[in-house]
């Protein structure tokens, strides 16, 4: 389950993130994923629940926006959405395809406690 290390990582960077802008306790954190991630949402969640503990991440909101698979036609220009992972363009069904979104891990945002507000 490398969630469990993701997670790990992802933890770190929060706890960084607090650090440097002054803060004491992350509130939410919103992290982007997507379709072609390879990373299993539940076991994600799952991750963050036990991690968090004690960290500056404990209590916060962890939230996941799902990222949609967006291709582009090389030949055509055509973008578009798919739930298919066969790559063929829409309008002139080339399979010269390239992958635009859908691959993220990203932390988009995160809201925390300002140290001088307590």
């Amino acid at each position: 389950m490398h969630e469990v290390s993701l997670m790990q990582n992802l933890l770190d960077i929060v706890s960084k993130t607090v650090e440097r802008e002054g803060g004491t306790k992350a509130n939410l954190i919103h992290l982007r994923l997507g379709k072609l991630s390879g990373v299993n949402k539940d076991a994600l969640r799952f991750a963050f629940d036990v991690l968090s503990k004690g960290t500056v991440a404990d209590g916060a909101k962890f939230e996941i926006e799902d990222v949609p698979l967006k291709v582009q036609c090389s030949d055509c220009g055509e973008e578009f959405s798919t739930e298919e992972l066969t790559f063929r363009c829409e309008k002139c069904g080339s399979t010269n395809i390239e992958i635009t979104s859908g691959r993220e891990m990203e932390i988009d945002y995160i809201l925390m406690d300002d140290e001088n507000e307590g």
